[in-house]
């Protein structure tokens, strides 16, 4: 408990934070090497995991920089694989569409989904988000999402977060919901690209995460700087992990 209350009073100790044009611009570009990646793996006839059929996610970081140092932040970068037996891409895609029912699907990590806009394979949908690592942060997220499919034979899923906001005291009468880019900076963007393909008599489902957050004040680097890092892999593990459980209930 003791442990417990040092780890609570030097995360809430952090001095707030404010995302710098030059930070997002260091994550841009970041972000233009990764889309390139992604649309040569929807090309590539090697996947980069070959995770068994049936077994939980395998997780790793996508290069041996994760998480990577940018100017007054740290750019995560992680990758998930696994193989659903007897599932099909239609399958995984009725799940990732259907945001009525993230709540459930993703129980205990979005408390509230809302589609926005929907143009076909592309939409703009609202999440209210809970991460917890000792502390317990909420975020108003907006992401615009496409859908690409690639000759029938692979599909796409491409996130990227156009809002994300900090909010304090969620649901109670005096909520404030921050402006972007300011407050604890747990999580200022989360990017993710999911890649779905039929291949060993099942489904290949991967998912690549990337997010950036604040770094940490040297201070106190030793108690929160391994809480931030920590959270980006466990909630690709957890997404993953409940979309697996949701595709196994749809597939025929």
């Amino acid at each position: 408990m003791k442990l417990l209350a040092l780890l609570c009073a030097a995360a809430c100790a952090a001095p707030a934070a404010d995302l710098s044009a030059k930070t997002i611009a260091e994550f841009a570009r970041y972000m233009e090497q990764a889309d390139r990646s992604m649309l040569a793996r929807a090309t590539s006839a090697q996947p980069r995991l070959s995770p068994a059929a049936g077994a939980p996610p395998q997780i790793v970081a996508w290069d041996k920089q994760n998480p990577r140092d940018v100017s007054d932040g740290l750019i995560h970068d992680w990758m998930g694989a696994m193989l659903i037996p007897g599932a099909k891409i239609a399958d995984g895609v009725a799940v990732l569409k259907d945001i009525s029912r993230y709540s459930q699907v993703y129980k205990g990590d979005i408390m509230r989904a809302k589609l926005i806009k929907d143009d076909g394979d592309r939409r703009s949908v609202e999440f209210r988000v809970v991460r917890k690592k000792v502390i317990t942060v909420v975020l108003d997220i907006v992401y615009d999402v496409e859908f690409k499919s690639f000759n029938g034979s692979r599909t796409q899923v491409w996130s990227k977060s156009a809002r994300i906001s900090e909010v304090d005291n969620a649901g109670q009468p005096n909520e404030v919901v921050k402006q972007p880019g300011t407050g604890f900076g747990v999580l200022w963007q989360l990017n993710s690209y999911w890649h779905l393909e039929e291949r060993d008599g099942g489904l290949l489902m991967e998912c690549r995460a990337i997010s950036l957050t604040r770094d940490i004040p040297t201070g106190l680097a030793w108690i929160v700087k391994p809480m931030i890092t920590s959270l980006p892999e466990e909630a690709l593990r957890g997404t993953m992990e409940k979309t697996r459980s949701a595709v196994l209930a749809v597939k025929k």
